[in-house]
């Protein structure tokens, strides 16, 4: 076993052809309808550089207490684990993490051209190849946006889900801008002499560096060039756009990717409602490690 979710356990297996594939067991297939088995059988067609290969699934439906209901799903094996390891233990340097950030809203991009969303996006569900390729995994929440969705169960990542799904289900491609935003800003918190931010704690400190203009200080500048150093605060700010509270104000995939390679202007920024850690007698609700408050 090479990891293991909420959901499931993941194993390192070889096809007779000799490649080397994850085996991704679910431990309830129930947590999988049929439709969601379809919906993963059009996924499983897409093709793109930054999105882990879904190469096929085994899917049996029993009656729920026949012992042989099982399923499988069998991905691309990605060796160098996930960017959540990787910004945690410092093992990328800029130039690295710059092109893992593109790579990431490159296959987002893909996705949000094809209607799906991809609904859990966050460091550890990027994986990175033998090359440190940024690959988008995990797609057990993803949704295409063309069909009839069932939202009645609130599912995802506290921290990484924006406030209007979480209060009033609403689905749309701004919700995976949401979470790119919070794991661009765990990429840069990670990197700074900090360490450690993440959700919540990374969009305080990416809020406070920007407003401070203290980036320069919190870096180590000893590894930095100028141009490096201007990559990494648009990069700030473009994480910064993406956590928006109105879906509006966020930026599409597009716009990212255009902003990230300085074609295209940083639009004026708003502060976040939710830079500061929770205040005594405070309406809303601080998860415990998350960037999102839900107003009970």
């Amino acid at each position: 076993m090479i990891g293991s979710g909420g959901f499931a356990t993941i194993h390192k297996g070889v096809l007779q052809d000799g490649l080397v594939v994850a085996i991704k067991k679910f431990r309830n297939p129930y947590v999988l309808s049929e439709e969601k088995i379809n919906e993963l059988h059009f996924i499983s067609k897409f093709e793109h550089k930054n999105i882990v290969k879904l190469i096929g699934y085994d899917a049996k439906f029993g009656a729920q207490e026949d012992k042989e209901t099982s399923v499988f799903f069998v991905e691309e094996y990605m060796p160098n684990g996930s960017l959540e390891k990787t910004v945690d233990g410092s093992q990328l340097d800029w130039s690295s993490c710059f092109l893992v950030i593109q790579g990431v809203a490159l296959g987002l991009r893909y996705l949000h051209k094809r209607n799906v969303v991809h609904l859990d996006v966050k460091p550890s569900n990027i994986l990175l190849d033998a090359d440190m390729n940024a690959k988008i995994t995990d797609f057990g929440m993803a949704r295409v946006l063309n069909q009839s969705v069932d939202i009645s169960t609130i599912a995802g990542t506290l921290g990484y889900m924006p406030p209007e799904y979480v209060t009033d289900g609403i689905l749309s491609n701004k919700h995976d801008v949401y979470g790119f935003g919070v794991t661009l800003l765990d990429v840069i918190s990670g990197m700074s002499r900090s360490k450690g931010a993440s959700g919540q704690a990374s969009i305080a400190w990416g809020w406070e560096a920007r407003q401070a203009g203290r980036m320069a200080e919190l870096l180590d500048l000893s590894v930095l060039d100028e141009q490096q150093l201007k990559e990494i605060e648009r990069c700030l700010q473009v994480g910064l756009l993406c956590i928006q509270f109105d879906p509006a104000d966020r930026p599409d995939m597009l716009e990212v990717i255009q902003m990230l390679r300085g074609e295209r202007d940083l639009r004026t920024l708003v502060r976040p409602g939710y830079t500061t850690k929770e205040q005594p007698n405070s309406s809303w609700f601080l998860p415990q490690w998350g960037c999102l408050r839900v107003k009970l």
